[in-house]
C-alpha cells in the first residue's frame, strides 16, 4: 500500500504522536521502546514478528490510536482500545503468560499484536505467506493487507472503520 520510497520510514506520520509520558486523555499516543524489548519478545516466541510489526515496534513504538486526523463518525471510538500491543504483551499472550489470557485461546499462529476492543484482538500469523496481513481471530476476516495499512486507515480514514465494515 505505501508509496514511499525504500528509504522513508513506514510510519513517519505517526511520529507526531510519539510523547514520554502516556496522557491521561482519549488521545492517540505511542512512547518509544528499547530495542531489548523487541529482541526478548522474539526470542520468547522463538520467531521474528513479520517486517511491517517489527518496523512500527521499531520507529514507532507501541500506544494507543483513538483519535485520528478525520473526527470520529460517530462516539463508538470511545469505547474502543485500539492498543497496539507491547512486543512482551504480545510475548506473553502467544505462550499463554498474560494476567489475562484470551478466552478461547489463541490457536498456535495466532500473534495478536493490536487490541481493538478490551480483550479482543486482531492477528498476524507469521507462518503464512502474508505474515504482514491483519485479521480477526481464527482468521476469520481480514482487517487490512498489512500493519502499515492497518495503522493508515487508523489515522486517515476512521479509528473505528473495522466496527462499519461488513466482512
Amino acid at each position: 500500500m505505501s508509496n514511499q520510497p525504500p528509504s522513508a520510514r513506514l510510519y513517519d506520520d505517526l511520529r507526531p504522536y510519539v510523547v514520554d509520558l502516556a496522557p491521561s486523555d482519549k488521545a492517540t499516543w505511542f512512547r518509544r521502546l528499547d530495542h531489548r524489548s523487541i529482541l526478548e519478545a522474539e526470542a520468547r516466541i522463538g520467531y521474528s514478528f513479520p517486517r511491517q510489526v517489527r518496523a512500527f515496534y521499531e520507529e514507532i513504538g507501541f500506544g494507543v490510536i483513538r483519535r485520528g486526523l478525520q473526527d470520529p463518525k460517530d462516539d463508538q471510538w470511545r469505547t474502543v482500545a485500539n492498543r497496539v500491543l507491547h512486543p512482551l504483551t504480545v510475548a506473553a499472550l502467544v505462550q499463554g503468560e498474560a494476567e489475562i489470557n484470551p478466552d478461547p485461546p489463541l490457536r498456535t499462529n495466532e500473534w495478536p499484536v493490536f487490541e481493538a476492543a478490551e480483550h479482543d484482538y486482531f492477528v498476524v500469523d507469521p507462518f503464512s505467506g502474508e505474515p504482514d496481513t491483519i485479521y480477526t481471530r481464527y482468521q476469520i476476516d481480514k482487517v487490512a493487507s498489512g500493519f502499515r495499512e492497518l495503522m493508515q486507515r487508523l489515522l486517515t480514514d476512521d479509528v473505528t472503520f473495522y466496527l462499519r465494515r461488513r466482512w
